[in-house]
């Protein structure tokens, strides 16, 4: 079987539904959940009509530690991405990759041939301190 990547989404809303709905249509991703506060949130059911874990826990998602090579966190939340850093660091996970709102928004932009880069949603998201 060919390699395939582990992806798991926090924030299953505005930025996280496009991104999810993307990444299912390739075989060499592997969705490993997908985590909202909302759970009526577009993505969420996306990935329940899947068959695809889901929870309105992002820290349990985070517990699936190294099954997870790319974390996506497109929830808006800074404290929550300290939070998810820690418990990576407290783990000792140091495979998986956190992929920011911003190359999160990249990802669309080509992946939908827009023009312009897509606006962002959490404009106090920057950098990777948050």
């Amino acid at each position: 079987m060919a390699d395939k990547i582990g992806v798991a989404l926090i924030g299953g809303g505005r930025t996280g539904t496009p991104m999810l709905k993307e990444l299912l249509k390739y075989p060499y991703i592997s969705i490993i959940g997908v985590a909202d506060l909302n759970p009526t949130a577009e993505g969420i059911k996306i990935a329940a009509e899947k068959g695809i874990y889901t929870t309105s826990d992002p820290m349990a998602l985070v517990g699936k530690g190294d099954d997870i090579d790319i974390l996506i966190e497109v929830s808006g939340d800074t404290a929550l991405k300290k939070a998810v850093k820690a418990a990576f660091a407290k783990s000792g996970n140091k495979k998986t990759i956190i992929m920011h709102d911003l190359i999160a928004r990249l990802f669309i932009s080509v992946c939908t041939h827009q023009s312009e880069l897509i606006p962002t949603v959490h404009p106090d998201d920057v950098g990777i301190g948050n």
